[in-house]
């Protein structure tokens, strides 16, 4: 797996480059997942690697979420990711070894 991948976000009056990372962020945010508001200069987000695969889909969703709707709450972003990781978990979706 590729430890970056830049996509762009749809924005009205222009979109937001962002850098995704698989790298805890700094523990003095003591969090999982960290997205960057989408009109900093080089927006990221960056998610903890070490995390169990059903917990890294949610937090990625969750981060996900914040990239393209950053006037959601956090409430709402959980809640989205939540159900949407249920959901792909139950379907199958989990990470890859990249040893296999």
């Amino acid at each position: 797996m590729a430890d970056k991948v830049k996509f762009k976000t749809a924005k009205k009056g222009g979109e937001a480059e962002y850098e995704l990372i698989w790298r805890k962020p700094h523990k003095k945010w003591n969090a999982d997942g960290l997205c960057w508001p989408p009109i900093t200069k080089d927006p990221k987000i960056m998610i903890d690697p070490s995390l169990p695969p059903r917990r890294e889909i949610s937090v990625l969703a969750e981060e996900l979420i914040h990239a393209f709707f950053w006037d959601k709450t956090e409430e709402e972003a959980r809640k989205f990711s939540s159900v949407l990781s249920q959901c792909l978990y139950k379907r199958g979706w989990r990470k890859q070894d990249p040893l296999a």
